[in-house]
């Protein structure tokens, strides 16, 4: 069973990641997102220690808005840092486009992502480490960032890797949809300060 949960973890975690990275596809990208949050979802119906009921629990709007400021305050400050003129590029020249990312992002890229990296992984991989959280955790940080291999750039690891832990701690400690929220949210407003080139 830990050899059969092993390779599952490198197939899913390392293996897909760097298949996308060999061939540079953004439609393999969305493609394999797809096909492994499917998987993930089924395996986790099919899991009778699975409770569901644990992802309709309420979001914490306090501390959802607190995230919400502090990425705001580090992102602004970030694309300053790196290059001011990145700073609202995207709704700047193209706001229909930037309105639609704002709109299905969550939907389509959050939601996914978060079954896959937080609900999946803590719910199949806890027997390995045996319910150590803080090793999960720290796994959990390396596997979610290292996905972001996928587009080729330094910014996209080193924005997950910090905000990794910070999605864990929201699922495991508030909701699920807490982490969402906040994922959503930190996304928007990558996109938004001019950041999201180094997102697709």
């Amino acid at each position: 069973m830990a050899s059969s949960l092993k390779f599952e973890l490198f197939f899913i975690y390392f293996f897909l990641p760097l298949f996308i990275l060999i061939f540079q596809s953004k439609i393999l990208i969305f493609t394999l997102l797809y096909f492994v949050f499917v998987f993930t979802f089924l395996k986790l119906r099919k899991d009778k220690s699975f409770k569901s009921k644990a992802l309709t629990k309420k979001i914490n709007w306090r501390i959802s808005f607190i995230f919400f400021l502090v990425f705001l305050f580090f992102g602004f400050f970030y694309v300053l840092f790196y290059d001011p003129t990145l700073l609202f590029s995207f709704p700047k020249n193209n706001f229909r486009l930037w309105v639609i990312v704002m709109f299905i992002y969550p939907f389509f890229s959050v939601i996914p992502q978060e079954i896959v990296y937080r609900v999946y992984f803590y719910q199949r991989y806890k027997k390995l480490f045996s319910g150590n959280l803080l090793l999960l955790t720290l796994l959990n940080l390396f596997v979610f960032s290292f996905a972001h291999i996928v587009f080729n750039n330094l910014h996209a690891i080193l924005i997950t890797a910090v905000a990794s832990p910070i999605f864990s701690y929201l699922y495991i400690k508030e909701s699920f949809f807490t982490c969402v929220l906040v994922h959503s949210l930190g996304g928007q407003i990558i996109f938004t300060l001019g950041l999201g080139r180094y997102f697709y």
